[in-house]
């Protein structure tokens, strides 16, 4: 059993990364770009709770910024909310996976480009199958994996930097019984 100062640190950690997350997907919402792309800042968050964490509290911190916001955004429930916590979540499991398995090949940028590319995959086959119904959306599929390739080498390059930063000093602390479980709950 963890003392309870490991505990408390821990869900620190998960609150202050999801409220970065929950910035940066707001933060990315009023982008000049086109109105169905985003990329996907926030996921970088769900990218460092990953590394430093593992896969249950990056999930915490993927529901929680996707979660808060949409409902800070006024899109709580509705179709964008669906397509955002489908794609965050299949991200998340598509990241632990390949890190679980694949975790000496691909490092933060493989993990991430793996997650873009699920996430964009995932919304356009929950587009279909929940609002659209037309075979038409899949001419998407191209452009959404390349989409998801650059943004994905965009947010694992700044999530390998930030991990890169505070690391060491996150992994001073965790020395005093706090040491995050890899992926053992995946």
């Amino acid at each position: 059993m963890r003392p309870a100062h490991g505990t408390t640190a821990r869900m620190a950690i998960v609150s202050m990364l999801s409220a970065g997350g929950l910035v940066l997907f707001v933060f990315e919402s009023f982008l000049p770009v086109l109105p169905w792309f985003r990329p996907g800042l926030g996921n970088i968050a769900t990218i460092i709770a990953l590394l430093m964490l593992g896969f249950g509290d990056s999930l915490k911190v993927t529901v929680l910024r996707v979660t808060l916001g949409s409902l800070v955004l006024g899109r709580l429930f509705n179709p964008v909310f669906i397509l955002a916590i489908a794609g965050g979540l299949a991200s998340a499991f598509v990241m632990a996976a390949v890190r679980k398995t694949g975790g000496r090949v691909f490092g933060p940028v493989g993990i991430s480009v793996a997650g873009a590319v699920a996430h964009n995959l995932t919304q356009i086959a929950a587009a279909y199958f929940i609002f659209v119904k037309s075979l038409e959306l899949f001419i998407f599929i191209p452009i959404f994996m390349l989409a998801g390739i650059v943004t994905g080498i965009l947010t694992g390059l700044i999530s390998a930097l930030v991990v890169d930063r505070i690391g060491t000093r996150f992994a001073g602390q965790a020395a005093s019984g706090e040491r995050p479980e890899n992926d053992e709950n995946l």
